[in-house]
């Protein structure tokens, strides 16, 4: 009887003891310093036994007992209790705290700012193209253009102000609504410049626009045919002025004067003298046709050459093949008016006691046939 007392009372010992000194033992493992673990590990809140109590250091004589007993190696006959997984749960936490400084987007890499507005600008002129003009309130964008600006139109003078100054043009907005828009059209003597002007905030703006001329190779081997028409457009300029020179030698008079008249009827010729040019220092004999009929009167031809009297012969002249010139006109003067042409000549004739020049015209009136009108410059014109 007593013995039956004796090992029943042994086997509720070993029932109640065998869990106690299971707890104490995956404690002292989880207080053991891990090089996983991170300094956050010190926060971490105790374990909590199934109780609902907090776990807390044995006595001395228990402490003894736990760390020889986890000093014998043990197999886990199950999976490891509830407090120990919270347990690692809060160093995966601790870790994870400690990614949240910034990283860079790619190693080795910075990231630059971004580059300021430039104000000044330069563009290639190209008549086809619309540019954008970009304008702040009280700013002002000048636009420097590669010729003098003759015509400006603005699409709204009301929201913005656009004044000329030779080969500069001034755009300034005059409303604070940002969101106005308009166009512009710059003509100059020979090219057309179209903007878009539109609104920016203060700093955006643009502050200097200067429009350079294409190369001419560029302009060859891109637009074979836009340079075809600008060469014809600049021929006929060179045309043009050559003959508003021409005309303004014709009405200014002789600048040599050597006076020779030749009269038939009602229509006479006269030689005024010799004009210079002094653009390219050309020479012209300057003539001046007067008709007095009541019909027009077509000149077809005027001549100017020098001769000789001869020594043997009185008044046979000898002419200087080197001093003959003449060009066909082939244009009338009104009834009543009075006309001047020019004959080019390669250099200015002397005149002396045993020299003279002679001129000549050819031409015809109304119903009559052909007339020949001679001056000399020693006698009588016939």
């Amino acid at each position: 009887m007593k013995k039956g007392f004796l090992a029943g009372f042994a086997l509720s010992l070993a029932v109640v003891l065998l869990p106690t000194f299971y707890y104490m033992d995956a404690r002292s493992s989880s207080n053991r310093p891990s090089a996983n673990r991170s300094s956050f590990g010190s926060l971490d809140p105790l374990p909590v036994n199934p109780a609902g109590e907090s776990a807390v250091e044995p006595p001395s004589g228990g402490s003894a007992e736990s760390s020889s007993s986890s000093s014998r190696p043990q197999r886990d006959p199950a999976p490891p209790p509830e407090p120990a997984r919270a347990t690692r749960e809060e160093g995966r936490a601790s870790e994870i705290v400690l990614l949240k400084s910034p990283m860079p987007d790619r190693p080795g890499r910075s990231i630059l700012p971004s580059r300021p507005h430039s104000g000044i600008q330069t563009r290639v002129y190209d008549p086809d193209r619309i540019y954008t003009l970009r304008t702040a309130v009280s700013h002002v964008t000048l636009v420097d253009l590669p010729e003098e600006a003759k015509e400006v139109y603005v699409g709204d003078s009301k929201l913005f102000l656009a004044e000329v100054f030779g080969k500069r043009v001034k755009v300034k907005p005059i409303t604070y609504n940002m969101d106005a828009r308009t166009n512009m059209i710059i003509y100059t003597l020979n090219k057309r410049l179209t903007f878009r002007i539109v609104m920016v905030p203060p700093g955006k703006e643009d502050d200097l626009v200067t429009f350079l001329m294409p190369q001419e190779e560029t302009v060859v081997n891109l637009n074979p045919l836009k340079t075809e028409i600008r060469n014809s457009l600049e021929a006929g300029e060179t045309k043009r002025l050559a003959d508003d020179r021409l005309r303004s030698l014709e009405d200014a008079g002789p600048t040599d004067p050597f006076r020779i008249d030749g009269k038939t009827g009602e229509i006479s010729l006269q030689f005024l003298g010799f004009t210079r040019s002094r653009k390219d220092h050309r020479i012209f004999g300057l003539f001046e046709v007067r008709n007095a009929e009541k019909t027009p009167f077509r000149v077809d031809r005027i001549r100017l050459r020098r001769y000789r009297t001869s020594i043997l012969w009185e008044g046979q002249k000898q002419w200087d093949d080197r001093t003959d010139w003449e060009t066909t006109v082939n244009q009338a003067v009104s009834p009543g008016k009075t006309k001047r042409f020019l004959l080019p000549v390669s250099r200015v004739p002397d005149a002396g006691s045993r020299t003279g020049i002679e001129i000549e015209m050819d031409g015809q009136s109304g119903g009559k046939g052909p007339e020949i009108i001679l001056g000399d410059s020693r006698g009588e014109g016939h």
